[in-house]
């Protein structure tokens, strides 16, 4: 009976173990899978809260460049002035006369000229040679003399000449052999010429004046008027001359020589006119040129920046304005309604990218989202940053 009893209290003791541990094990799973869930929404929360979309648009660019004509003026200020700046003008009369050489550009055919010995190798017989008597020598080459010779027989004398046909082939030397009378040839032996001094000139240099050294020699000469121009209005010492704003008005050029004309050794060029140098008011044209620049920008395009470097005023002729320019950087305008957020919300980058470079104005689109593992534009509006880069 007790070991029945015994029996009983040792079965309800395991059961109650296992009941307990079966509830352990339950417990512990569902704390488990309450802690994946709660890991889970604080994924989702910060995704949601975290995720952020950057995109830049850089709009399309361009330059562009304005110049105006603005007055010089005594008194700006008063009302007759217009478009005016405070400036006064200073002017002087220069000229200059300088000569240029004329390289050898071309050459041409000529007749080569040398000096022959003639020969008188008979016993009895005079020989006079007029003035282009022919003579040829067994290559056919033909040269004439210039004066005539008389020569008693056995005598010889030098006389100069020259081959009949112009070029190279006429240029010859002491090797071109015996030149016989061309009508005497029965004499051949008798009377003949050879070469004592070589044939040369067959090809001589021509000198022409080419409209690229005319054009040359004429800025040289101009540089120098202007050189000239600022050294005088210097020593006036009533302004303080800035060379690069020196106007030049040339009133007249003359020249020993034109353009085309052949065997010109070298030539003079005389050039005459009026420097003026002007003092105004920089600051005041820049001011001016780039309000007249902002007037002349299209509604579609947006003023980025002025490029100061571009900036320049010339003297214009007569010296009463200045010519005013500058340059400045404009971009398209890219209109509200292109630039949506709601428009992108799930696109991948490069979705975004082809979405605004779609659009007409906009050159390049810069995308970036945050944190790390976002890969799209998330779904929330403030999330979303669209700036246009200027």
């Amino acid at each position: 009976m007790d070991i029945v009893k015994q029996t009983k209290k040792k079965v309800e003791a395991s059961k109650k173990k296992l009941i307990k541990t079966i509830e352990l094990k339950s417990y512990r799973k569902l704390a488990i899978n309450f802690l994946i869930l709660t890991v889970n929404l604080i994924i989702i929360i910060l995704y949601f809260s975290l995720s952020q979309a950057k995109v830049v648009v850089v709009p399309a660019k361009e330059e562009f460049s304005h110049s105006t004509s603005i007055a010089i003026s005594e008194n700006p200020e008063s009302g007759e002035a217009g478009l005016a700046i405070e400036g006064s003008t200073t002017k002087a009369e220069v000229s200059h006369t300088q000569t240029f050489t004329i390289d050898p550009t071309t050459s041409e055919n000529a007749n080569a000229e040398g000096v022959v010995t003639i020969s008188n190798k008979t016993a009895d017989r005079s020989q006079t040679f007029v003035a282009n008597t022919r003579f040829q020598n067994e290559a056919g080459v033909e040269i004439k003399i210039k004066k005539q010779v008389q020569l008693t027989p056995g005598a010889t004398a030098q006389v100069e000449a020259y081959a009949s046909n112009p070029g190279k082939a006429g240029e010859l030397g002491k090797e071109s052999g015996r030149f016989q009378v061309v009508k005497l040839p029965y004499l051949q032996d008798k009377i003949y010429a050879e070469v004592s001094t070589p044939f040369t000139g067959g090809i001589v240099p021509v000198r022409s004046l080419t409209d690229a050294a005319f054009a040359k020699a004429k800025t040289e000469v101009e540089t120098v008027l202007r050189e000239k121009g600022w050294n005088l209005l210097s020593q006036t010492n009533e302004v303080d001359v800035d060379k690069d704003a020196l106007a030049m008005e040339v009133t007249n050029v003359s020249s020993t020589a034109n353009p085309g004309d052949k065997n010109v050794a070298s030539f003079s060029i005389t050039s005459k006119g009026t420097v003026s140098a002007f003092t105004y008011d920089k600051a005041r044209a820049k001011e001016i040129i780039k309000q007249e620049l902002i007037k002349q920008i299209s509604p579609d395009k947006t003023l980025i920046s002025f490029d100061d470097n571009s900036f320049s005023a010339t003297l214009n002729e007569g010296g009463t304005s200045v010519t005013a320019k500058i340059t400045a950087l404009l971009a398209t305008k890219i209109p509200a309604v292109a630039l949506n957020q709601e428009d992108i919300i799930g696109m991948n980058q490069e979705e975004v990218r082809v979405h605004f470079t779609k659009i007409t104005g906009i050159r390049d689109v810069q995308i970036k989202f945050w944190p790390f593992w976002v890969r799209s534009v998330p779904n929330l509006k403030d999330h979303i940053d669209i700036e246009i880069k200027r």
